[in-house]
């Protein structure tokens, strides 16, 4: 008690405060933990034993002994020549130019800081960012790195990346293993994570893949999961440092010992990018190395990235971000770098196709006539199903992969691991003939090459970065697809003025975006990559006048419309967004008052960080011909298998039905009808999902033997069915 009492007469800077809490509150976690710390018998309540200083040096070594928790990561200094580190870590063949030059800022800055590394789609910036920071690992004496994306699937793909750079990773002290983590509400459907999962928990360590790592056992769930030394997680699990919730300083202990990378960071709406901003704040004032990554940077936005971490650090270090060219990495303190690409400027020819699906159809036949692998993304899944079911009719279903967000997760992974295998960079029986038909999900992180593309109009710097899956690696194509080349679609007729996007493209996106980018790219001929890269950018989020003199009207009141909808989307994320570090006297009472709570419901927490359309996850299985229950029979592992209906869930049955869950469509879960969904689907309630804490209040999708359901709202009666293929489609009957 005087310790405490000590303690709290201290005065301590809030940023001090938060993680001298953090620390209390897991000491205390670990010492109430009764595995560690077994109770006395009963016997003794009411004679307790003497307090004896040997018993419990005994029962506290036990106790640590028991946890085992692994030791810190030393960084070492980075001495090596760079092209051999790339060759070590990430077995690549010489360092380039982008490479060189973050590790180069890395080791100029005055104190490690911010560091924003720009670069085209394939340029290596991953490998940049993981070796940048060894550097200011190794000058800060971090323990470890968090490296976040902007989805499940990315982070999945990052994480096997990731984990081998952590094999070949020095600074392990006598051989120990590094903790690792991968923080996505799916991420047990990770092969190499659930692997590294039943490794840390019986114990088998040093045998297999990835002999270095370890899920640890007690470093799990998502308050402790953060704590690990190498964390790769969906961005939600940064912005959630932002968020005011229970246990938030937890949240700042896992950020505040590591260096942290956020990729994509252009991928942000204004909603979101509240929260980057407040985290960035953060991260600045405990000192923590930050690294962003992007292909398309609009220099304004850059600029509110580098003040709002420079907010935290008292604006000590300034960032000089005036724009020297492209690719550029730019770090606190030092002068922007601007760097060599690799390769020179790639002309990919851009074209304008009407709409229809026959238009579709026969520019793929064209082209397509030797042979090749082309790519057809669609803003929304009900285009992504339409496509694809007379693309299917022309050139055959076995020459066809549909990707989008209305699959079974683990279909989703299924997908994901499918299309690296068969277009990544090491492919080996890549199809002489096939076309991926898929939504914004192939536009992010997965690393796929095709030969020609046809794009819905989307705004500027989405088609440049899907533009970035065009001949993205050096192979052997059909001759008449050695030109680069993207077709735009998604417009009512390119002849108009202005031009009219599709219904669906304006509703996930917005009709300003859409319209700047028509505007610039509608009568290009083609654009060079990635010399038209930062160009384009800045004229697409400037305020300068494109189009001619007849698009100035719409372009004015979509503008207006945009600018409302961004100060209301601004206002909305204040309601829970966490306060700056505040004046020197400022301590934690009231920090989180009247916060969201408790983030162990991860589905709440990213609903706070994250602004969009509401929607509602269900977890599908099939009934049978006898009134009981079976997984999917299709999937890939424990499909077909009998579910318990009130007897009590194995543990490993529970796990298959878990990576059974799947988003609604928007018809299901908008605001007139959620509730309505959430009751019909509430009569699929069995015992046995309840007794299981994987399932517990989970909805149920029961779909028949012919993966069909039906659900009756007062708006009408929904079919529903699921194709493995295709994914699911809804229809109002």
């Amino acid at each position: 008690m005087d310790a405490l009492r000590e303690y709290s007469s201290l005065t301590l800077e809030l940023p001090t405060q938060v993680l001298l809490t953090a620390i209390v509150i897991l000491a205390d976690w670990i010492a109430s933990n009764q595995d560690f710390f077994p109770l006395l018998p009963l016997s003794t309540l009411y004679q307790p034993p003497a307090p004896d200083e040997q018993v419990t040096a005994r029962r506290l070594a036990a106790g640590w002994a028991q946890l085992d928790l692994p030791p810190r990561w030393t960084p070492q200094p980075f001495t090596a020549d760079i092209g051999t580190a790339i060759h070590d870590r990430f077995g690549l063949h010489g360092a380039r130019p982008v490479q060189e030059a973050a590790v180069r800022v890395a080791t100029m800055q005055p104190e490690p800081g911010l560091l924003i590394i720009e670069a085209p789609m394939g340029e290596g910036k991953t490998e940049a960012a993981l070796l940048a920071a060894e550097v200011l690992a190794a000058r800060t004496q971090a323990d470890g790195c968090f490296i976040a994306l902007p989805t499940q699937a990315t982070s999945d793909a990052m994480f096997d990346r990731v984990a081998h750079w952590l094999d070949h990773l020095p600074g392990r002290v006598d051989g120990a293993h590094l903790s690792v983590r991968l923080a996505h509400g799916k991420a047990h459907l990770n092969d190499t994570f659930d692997g590294l999962v039943r490794k840390g928990y019986v114990g088998s360590i040093g045998e297999g893949d990835h002999e270095a790592l370890v899920a640890h056992r007690w470093l799990s769930g998502r308050k402790k999961g953060v704590l690990a030394s190498f964390v790769v997680g969906t961005v939600d699990q940064v912005l959630f440092a932002a968020l005011r919730s229970r246990h938030l300083m937890l949240r700042h202990l896992a950020l505040a010992g590591k260096v942290v990378v956020i990729d994509e960071v252009h991928a942000y709406d204004v909603y979101m990018s509240q929260y980057l901003h407040r985290t960035l704040h953060w991260l600045g004032a405990y000192r923590v190395p930050v690294i962003l990554l992007s292909a398309t940077l609009p220099s304004a936005r850059r600029a509110q990235l580098v003040a709002a971490y420079e907010s935290g650090r008292g604006g000590d270090h300034p960032t000089n971000d005036a724009d020297t060219g492209y690719p550029m990495v730019t770090g606190s303190g030092v002068p922007a770098h601007q760097v060599v690409a690799s390769r020179p400027s790639t002309s990919v020819i851009l074209r304008r196709l009407p709409d229809d699906l026959d238009s579709l159809v026969t520019y793929l036949r064209a082209q397509l006539a030797e042979g090749g692998c082309a790519a057809v993304i669609r803003n929304t899944v009900t285009r992504v199903q339409e496509t694809a079911q007379r693309l299917a009719e022309e050139f055959g279903a076995e020459h066809i992969t549909v990707d989008h967000a209305r699959f079974l997760s683990c279909d989703r992974a299924r997908i994901d691991r499918s299309l690296v295998a068969t277009f990544g960079r090491s492919s080996a029986n890549r199809p002489d003939l096939h076309i991926v038909i898929g939504s914004q999900v192939l536009e992010q992180s997965l690393d796929v090459d095709f030969d020609i593309m046809v794009s819905d109009l989307a705004p500027t710097d989405l088609i440049l970065q899907r533009i970035g899956r065009l001949h993205r690696h050096d192979r052997p194509r059909p001759k008449p697809l050695v030109q680069a080349e993207c077709a735009l679609v998604g417009v009512d007729d390119w002849a108009s003025e202005p031009v009219i996007p599709v219904r669906g493209s304006r509703r996930v996106y917005g009709l300003y975006p859409l319209l700047r980018s028509a505007a610039l790219l509608g009568t290009r001929a083609a654009v060079e990559l990635p010399s038209d890269i930062p160009d384009l950018v800045e004229k697409a989020y400037g305020t300068d006048d494109v189009g001619t003199s007849a698009w100035q009207p719409a372009l004015r009141t979509a503008r207006a419309a945009a600018e409302r909808s961004q100060r209301d989307r601004a206002a909305a994320a204040q309601g829970f967004l966490l306060g700056e570090v505040g004046p020197p006297n400022r301590d934690l009472v009231g920090w989180v008052s009247a916060g969201v709570g408790d983030l162990d419901d991860d589905p709440q927490g990213r609903a706070q960080v994250r602004d969009g359309e509401e929607s509602l996850e269900v977890l599908v299985v099939q009934s049978d011909r006898h009134g009981g229950l079976l997984t999917p029979s299709w999937i890939e592992r424990g499909g077909g298998r009998q579910i318990p209906l009130d007897l009590a869930m194995p543990k490993s049955l529970a796990r298959v039905i878990a990576s059974c869950s799947l988003r609604l469509p928007l018809a299901l879960s908008h605001g007139g009808v959620i509730e309505e969904t959430i009751k019909a689907l509430e009569s699929n309630c069995f015992p046995s999902f309840q007794q299981s804490p994987l399932l517990e209040g989970q909805l149920v999708l029961v779909l028949d033997e012919n993966c069909q359901s039906r659900l009756r709202l007062s708006s009408g009666e929904f079919e529903l069915t699921y194709d493995p293929a295709w994914g699911l489609i809804h229809e109002r009957r």
